[in-house]
């Protein structure tokens, strides 16, 4: 109680510091939940997009229906494979005019495309670095003249989202760092402030832990604030500035902010409260050598 009461009149003591302090926090933290934010709905997109890279697997003309039938059951049971779907002749070939699209496909009428096109087998692998294992044996079933494998865009996608997860951690590190000075700039003007009590409760035998208290969770209290602040404000803008992205980008789905809720609010409270601490420690420990 001695800790929280001291905390807080400190807190009123350097109004100005503490406000300007919660507001540079704040938007440390909200630069942080943005990136967040775009980090996890990149990984999203890179889910969907890695949904749709398959393999190929063309049949061979001379087999039967029954052959088709073993063939797709034969590939569905190989590892690796997520899912495994037949298309026929005159499915691949309604395929093939839908992309073209009605310009073209016009010039295609009368035909069912089974004299141009293969049955064959799309393939979800499970493991996009394991694509090249799932090709060999799917070219291994009796009955499959070849395996197309879009390994250039699987390899793309592994990329950007290995490139990702590197950029999330360098980030989150710079701006913990960032913050961590900027709460211990705060807290050393508290700490000057009652240099004078800090020196005289040691000399009366206090220990650290007692009179680093206070500062700490002074720290911690302008951390969980702007943590909070920051908050509000994503929480509010995020699914305005969706709505408008998907205005104009309807390829692929975002994540709604609800979705994420649990994740964003409490890593940036945890944060918050990490930064508080760490920068009040780093502040109040000079002074404890007497």
């Amino acid at each position: 109680m001695y800790s929280f009461k001291t905390a807080m009149s400190s807190l009123g003591r350097n109004a100005v510091m503490t406000a300007a302090s919660i507001i540079t926090i704040a938007c440390c933290l909200f630069l942080f939940g943005v990136f967040l934010l775009f980090a996890f709905n990149i990984n999203y997109i890179g889910e969907q997009i890695s949904s749709q890279c398959e393999l190929q697997a063309f049949i061979e003309d001379t087999v039967s229906s029954a052959g088709e039938e073993r063939i797709l059951k034969e590939i569905s049971a190989l590892p690796n494979v997520k899912s495994a779907e037949f298309e026929s002749k005159e499915k691949a070939f309604e395929n093939y005019k839908e992309e073209l699209g009605s310009e073209y496909s016009d010039n295609f009428s009368g035909m069912d495309g089974s004299d141009i096109l293969r049955a064959s087998v799309k393939i979800t692998p499970e493991d996009l670095t394991r694509v090249g294992e799932l090709e060999k044996a799917a070219a291994g079933v009796r009955g499959v003249a070849r395996v197309v494998n879009r390994e250039d865009i699987i390899r793309r996608v592994i990329s950007v989202t290995n490139v990702i997860k590197i950029g999330s951690l360098i980030a989150m590190l710079i701006l913990l760092l960032t913050a961590v000075f900027i709460i211990q700039n705060t807290i050393k003007l508290s700490v000057h402030a009652r240099e004078e009590e800090i020196h005289i409760m040691k000399f009366v035998g206090a220990t650290d832990g007692f009179i680093r208290r206070p500062f700490v969770l002074e720290g911690v209290i302008v951390g969980i604030i702007g943590a909070a602040a920051a908050i509000i404000v994503i929480a509010f803008g995020y699914n305005a500035a969706v709505s408008r992205v998907v205005e104009f980008l309807d390829l692929f789905e975002l994540y709604s902010f609800s979705q994420m809720a649990l994740p964003v609010c409490g890593g940036l409270l945890i944060f918050g409260v990490v930064m508080g601490s760490l920068g009040s420690r780093t502040a109040v420990r000079r002074h404890l050598k007497v």
